[in-house]
C-alpha cells in the first residue's frame, strides 16, 4: 500500500497543457491583441496612410486581406482553448505573422508598422509566459 495521497484533478490533466487561468490569460491578452489591431486599422484610415491588408476603396470593405493581422490572436485563442498544449506553438507562428505583417507596412505607414511590431513583441512575451504557466509531470522520486 502506498502511503501517497491520490492525485487531485489537476495532476491528472496532461503535462504541457495550460493551466485554466493561463488559459484565460491567453484569451485576454490576444482578445486585447486583436482590439488594438482594430485601432491601428482604425487609425490608419483616419490618417490616410492605410497599410497593405486594409480594404482599398475600390476593393470593398470585406477585403480577404483585411483579415490577415487578425489570423495570428484567433489561432492562439482556439488553440489555447482546444488544445493547449499547442499554444506556444500558435503563440510563436502568431509572432512571426505580426512581425511580418508590421515589416511589409514599414515602407507605406511607419507609425502603424511600429504599433503591429509591439503588437507582435506583446505577442512573443505571452508565449514566453504561457509556457511557464504549463503544467508538468508529477514524478514521485522513486
Amino acid at each position: 500500500m502506498s502511503s501517497l495521497p491520490p492525485p487531485d484533478q489537476s495532476q491528472s490533466l496532461r503535462a504541457g497543457t495550460l493551466t485554466k487561468s493561463w488559459v484565460i490569460a491567453v484569451v485576454v491578452t490576444h482578445l486585447l491583441i486583436a482590439g488594438s489591431l482594430v485601432a491601428l486599422a482604425t487609425s490608419a484610415l483616419a490618417v490616410g496612410k492605410p497599410t497593405w491588408w486594409l480594404a482599398s476603396q475600390t476593393n470593398g470593405p470585406f477585403s480577404i486581406l483585411a483579415i490577415v493581422p487578425f489570423l495570428a490572436p484567433a489561432a492562439v485563442i482556439i488553440a489555447a482553448v482546444r488544445a493547449s498544449r499547442f499554444a506556444a506553438l500558435a503563440g510563436l507562428l502568431a509572432t512571426a505573422l505580426l512581425a511580418i505583417v508590421s515589416v511589409v507596412d514599414i515602407s507605406r505607414s511607419p507609425g502603424i508598422a511600429l504599433g503591429e511590431a509591439i503588437l507582435a513583441g506583446c505577442t512573443a512575451l505571452t508565449t514566453i509566459a504561457a509556457i511557464a504557466g504549463r503544467r508538468r509531470a508529477v514524478a514521485s522520486g522513486f
